[in-house]
């Protein structure tokens, strides 16, 4: 198969289909106990949606680390000679061009007189795209940025991501006092200031697990909006909680041992349902602030690039950071 050929956007009876089987993977691995695996699979893949996630666990529920063709070259290996690929749903983005305007609605001109003109991306449609397991590669030896002990470059690079991550929903962060935090508390969040604030003295590593986990639930519970249908209450709270929680430390490679959720598989058929739309949430808010990291260890990687000076390829004598997922990533996915 020729995977450079632009494919065809799904038609309404093949969107439907594959719903049906997202649908279908979701509650087998409810029942079988396996929802912890599904957070997991999910922290290791976070620039695929869930619902992309659901469908190459339909597809092959043994995958490790997805990547499409190109993204693999990137980080230095190559497709397996007679590897088989899994299809994921990519949007068709179309561009189009707006008329700036000024703050009070007026129409923004240049130097020239000439009326400004913005380009914008919009979504018409799905389409599909391929993409391969790590197992189906060879070449560099391929190691998923992990949080140890931050120094100073990193924090600064992390809470660069996370800064993007809360703009992206018009949220921010900022650093407070101590004194403002009842014991033990390390963040709080501000729904009607939308800010995050951050306790102040702690040391990088805790700082920027944090900064992580506050904005994560932010963007969570904005993604919900006033006509969200999911579960609500303490008890989906604190599952809520716990799913951040294991998807960020399976991505960031921290220990998951310690996280348990059998007691998911007796949801009934209604509860399962419900959550779905919570999955959905979770999903989408640690999947912008890891994605929003990852571009951000990118951005410092081409810099740091740039400014290298430039010495003998037989004599490099230095390997750049490979984030989890690029900024170079091939699609924004369903």
């Amino acid at each position: 198969m020729d995977l450079n050929i632009a494919a065809e956007n799904y038609t309404e009876e093949q969107r439907e289909e594959i719903n049906e089987i997202t649908e279908r993977q979701y509650r087998k691995m409810l029942s079988e106990g396996k929802y912890k695996d599904l957070l997991i699979k999910f922290g290791q893949n976070g620039n695929y949606s869930v619902s992309n996630l659901l469908y190459l666990l339909a597809q092959n529920p043994n995958i490790s680390i997805v990547k499409g063709m190109n993204e693999w070259e990137r980080v230095g290996r190559h497709i397996k000679e007679g590897a088989q690929n899994m299809e994921i749903m990519a949007p068709t983005k179309v561009k189009y061009s707006v008329r700036a305007t000024n703050a009070d609605g007026s129409p923004q001109f240049d130097e020239d007189g000439v009326q400004i003109m913005r380009e914008r991306e919009r979504t018409e449609g799905f389409h599909p795209n391929y993409v391969f397991d790590l197992t189906d590669t060879q070449g560099e030896e391929y190691a998923p940025y992990k949080i140890g002990k931050i120094t100073d470059t990193e924090k600064r690079i992390i809470l660069d991501g996370v800064f993007n991550a809360l703009s992206a929903k018009r949220y921010k962060y900022k650093f407070t006092n101590a004194s403002k935090f009842a014991e033990g508390e390390t963040y709080q969040i501000d729904r009607a200031e939308r800010t995050v604030r951050l306790r102040k003295g702690m040391n990088n590593t805790t700082t920027v697990l944090t900064a992580i986990e506050a904005a994560s639930r932010a963007i969570c519970d904005n993604y919900k909006g006033k006509d969200f249908e999911g579960m609500t209450g303490k008890n989906a709270e604190k599952v809520e909680s716990a799913s951040r929680a294991c998807i960020l430390a399976a991505h960031f490679g921290l220990n998951t041992d310690s996280y348990n959720f059998d007691y998911m598989k007796d949801m009934t058929d209604e509860q399962a349902s419900m959550f779905r739309e919570n999955l959905s949430c979770i999903c989408s808010g640690t999947k912008l602030v890891m994605d929003k990291i990852s571009r951000s260890f990118y951005r410092d990687q081409q810099s740091r690039a740039e400014a290298a000076p430039i010495v003998p390829e037989d004599n490099l004598g230095w390997e750049p950071f490979r984030p989890a997922s690029s900024h170079g990533s091939e699609m924004e996915c369903a």
